[in-house]
């Protein structure tokens, strides 16, 4: 069952790869370096806003929301969710000024009432529908940016987000209804008690997720102070490609992580778990064999001339990816434990890498700098992980299963932060 389910999880996952890859390659034959570089930022933006929207429109919602009621629950995440989109985007539009608020608002909000909604429905356990949900966007961002060029003849990165947006907006309207009945079986309201509970969990959750995805995609931002909008175009394309050999990792350590937290037996959490790493340890290397053997002409050929020199970018990647493939399994495994503080500290070490070495590496060597700083970055946390789950290990009779939401798994639509 358990294999079953990883392979049930990786086709879905695999639906969204290939629409996520036809995205890809559309926006980067259309818009080149430039526009995929902005693009890149402007979703790298709407992400840390999501992250913050998350305190309490994410884990929280999935962890009370069987014990309370989601009626009490979903006033204060919606109230959150505004306030925060609304200070956070006018930040990053004053700091970017290659976007404007007018934009960032509108796609942050449609996109974080909808990745609410996925959330709903993890804690519903309605999870062929959160799948479904999360292939759609991405589905529909295609078919309107086709339409947009071929109809419209609008070839503008104003254009994609507005499809962007559109696609987001059509997701939510239909899962809106899909969740109304939940909605309307208790009276809708604020307990003081309750959002105080649900802040207090959330912001340790969004802690450990802000930190890591401040090492998945901080580069970006170095990149464009020490470099151009164009090399982050180039880098972002090389980051998603290395990034999708994580597929088979990814539904291994969802499957992984729904079972451990349903586990009474640490020892039969601990043993899953290094089942888990050496079937992801094995996945991950033979697709970065293949990865490794496409000839460079091909990615010309798939995302444009202009990309034709990322297979360097990839291979100096492939350590990194390889590390953060395994060590993600012993992620899942803490945050089964409720073990945050392990989390945060393995993000917190790889942030520290990321930064001190992106302002020696990417002025010296730019892209290549960027790359090697990244796969150490996510080395240097990995092996902390890996040290941390034996020394955690040894001590089984210490550990307790509590169920608490994973907050890489269940917080972000696979097409969010690409």
């Amino acid at each position: 069952m358990f294999l079953q389910n990883i392979f049930k999880t990786f086709l879905s996952k695999v639906l969204i790869l290939l629409i996520n890859f036809a995205v890809l390659t559309f926006t980067t034959n259309y818009f080149g370096l430039e526009g995929r570089g902005l693009i890149s930022i402007i979703m790298a933006d709407l992400a840390i806003i999501v992250i913050f929207n998350n305190i309490l429109g994410g884990n929280s919602i999935v962890y009370f929301m069987n014990k309370v009621g989601l009626s009490r629950l979903i006033l204060p995440a919606l109230i959150w969710i505004i306030l925060s989109t609304t200070i956070i985007s006018f930040v990053f539009s004053i700091l970017h000024t290659q976007q404007s608020y007018f934009i960032l608002l509108p796609i942050t909000l449609i996109t974080s009432f909808l990745s609410l909604n996925l959330l709903i429905f993890i804690g519903k356990e309605k999870i062929q529908l959160f799948n479904i949900f999360s292939l759609l966007p991405p589905f529909l961002l295609l078919i309107f940016n086709l339409g947009f060029i071929y109809l419209f003849k609008n070839r503008t990165v104003n254009g994609y987000l507005f499809c962007y947006f559109l696609s987001q907006a059509v997701v939510f309207v239909i899962s809106l209804i899909i969740i109304k009945p939940y909605l309307i079986k208790h009276e809708i309201g604020i307990s003081k008690g309750l959002v105080i509970k649900a802040f207090s969990y959330g912001w340790k959750n969004e802690l450990s997720s802000f930190i890591q995805f401040l090492n998945y995609r901080l580069s970006y931002f170095f990149i464009l102070y020490y470099q151009d909008i164009t090399s982050v175009g180039l880098f972002s394309v090389a980051i998603v490609v290395s990034e999708s050999i994580w597929l088979i990792a990814k539904s291994i350590t969802t499957v992984q992580y729904s079972k451990i937290v349903n586990l009474d037996n640490p020892n039969g959490a601990i043993e899953l778990t290094k089942k888990s790493a050496k079937l992801s340890l094995y996945a991950t290397l033979f697709m970065l064999i293949v990865l490794a053997l496409i000839p460079s002409w091909v990615f010309g050929f798939v995302f444009g001339k202009d990309f034709s020199t990322i297979k360097q970018l990839l291979f100096l990647l492939m350590p990194g990816i390889l590390s953060i493939a395994v060590s993600n399994v012993y992620g899942h495994y803490f945050a089964a434990l409720n073990q945050m503080r392990v989390l945060i500290i393995k993000s917190t070490i790889g942030l520290v890498f990321t930064v001190l070495l992106s302002i020696i590496l990417i002025p010296l060597w730019s892209l290549n700098g960027a790359c090697i700083v990244t796969s150490v970055s996510y080395l240097s946390s990995s092996i902390y992980l890996l040290i941390a789950f034996y020394k955690t290990s040894k001590n089984i009779p210490d550990l307790e299963i509590t169920g608490l939401p994973d907050p890489e798994y269940l917080n972000y639509p696979d097409n969010l932060s690409k």
